[in-house]
C-alpha cells in the first residue's frame, strides 16, 4: 500500500478506463469497474476517496451509481465527467467536470481528494517510466 488515496473510475469504455488509470495513478491507488454492477462490488467492499463516473455510462446508470454512493456510511466524492448535475442530484461535495486533457484530469481529482500538491509532485515523481520511455534513454 502506497499511502495514496482510492478511487474508483466507471465505465463502459476499456480504452478510456485504462488510459485515465494511466493518467490517475501517479496519485492514486486506481481500480477500474466496467459496468454498475462491478462498480456497486467495488463500493461495497472496500471505501474509496473519490469516484469518478465516465461519461460513456447511461443517465439511468449515473443515477443509481449516484444513489449508491450517498448512501454509504462514509460516502466518498463523486467526480463526473461531462454535464450531469443537473440529472444525476449530485451533492455539495460532489462536482462535474469537462476535461481539457489528462492533466486537467489529475489535477481536478487531486484537488477533489485534497491531496496536498507536494504530496502529489512525491507520487508523480516516484512512478516508474513508461516502457517506451526506457527503451528510448
Amino acid at each position: 500500500m502506497s499511502g495514496k488515496p482510492e478511487l474508483l473510475c466507471v465505465g463502459h469504455d476499456t480504452i478510456l478506463n485504462r488510459t485515465r488509470r494511466l493518467v490517475l495513478e501517479k496519485c492514486f491507488e486506481v481500480k477500474l469497474a466496467h459496468t454498475l454492477l462491478e462498480a456497486i462490488g467495488f463500493l461495497s467492499r472496500q471505501r474509496f476517496d473519490l469516484v469518478l463516473l465516465c461519461y460513456s455510462l447511461t443517465d439511468e446508470e449515473c443515477g443509481v451509481a449516484v444513489k449508491f454512493v450517498h448512501n454509504l456510511s462514509t460516502p466518498p466524492k463523486i467526480l463526473a465527467l461531462g454535464e450531469m448535475s443537473e440529472r444525476l442530484s449530485l451533492g455539495a461535495q460532489d462536482q462535474e467536470f469537462l476535461s481539457g486533457g489528462p492533466a486537467e484530469l489529475l489535477q481536478k481529482a487531486v484537488a477533489m481528494a485534497g491531496i496536498p500538491p507536494n504530496e502529489a509532485e512525491k507520487w508523480a515523481a516516484n512512478q516508474p517510466k513508461q516502457e517506451s520511455e526506457q527503451k528510448s534513454a
